[in-house]
């Protein structure tokens, strides 16, 4: 986004971007400076023992730093990133973007997401972020079974009875 931001929605966009082209490069001062001292921050879609919600701003960052030197080799690397404001409110907004990052495993790690961010005071007050939990728990070496192996495939909508057959 070039120039100055000349409207609410067009500033909250602009926020977003630099949220997250912050969290693209750990770059937590500036995340702390864009977000509420009681940010939120919730995965609701999530891998077992992963918290659901981070509340505040000192948890949030502290999950950050963690991420950063314990699960993630580098950067996020986020990209196709799309935001934009509900119509009927600019202080909520929805983000989607990819990332292609590698894991301290050593292993690659790709997700799709869509995020809602909710702004309050110019800065980010929430940020819900909704993903595949299944492929980040496999990329970090977990297994999940093929649906050709239930132990009770009649519960499958019929049309899937003839792929675990």
């Amino acid at each position: 986004m070039n120039g100055i931001p000349n409207n609410n929605s067009d500033r909250n966009i602009q926020l977003v971007y630099e949220y997250l082209e912050a969290l693209n490069c750990w770059d937590f001062d500036r995340l702390t400076e864009l977000t509420t001292e009681d940010v939120v921050f919730e995965v609701p879609f999530r891998p077992v023992g992963f918290e659901r919600t981070t509340s505040g701003r000192a948890n949030y960052i502290a999950l950050l730093i963690q991420a950063s030197t314990v699960m993630i080799d580098g950067s996020e690397n986020l990209y196709d990133i799309e935001v934009d404001t509900l119509s009927s409110n600019p202080d909520e907004l929805l983000a989607s973007y990819r990332s292609a990052m590698k894991l301290r495993s050593g292993a690659d790690y790709r997700n799709e997401y869509l995020a809602r961010f909710s702004v309050r005071d110019g800065k980010v007050c929430r940020f819900v972020e909704y993903t595949d939990p299944i492929l980040l728990f496999t990329a970090m070496g977990g297994k999940v079974d093929s649906v050709a192996n239930l132990t009770q495939p009649e519960l499958l909508p019929q049309s899937l009875h003839t792929t675990v057959s």
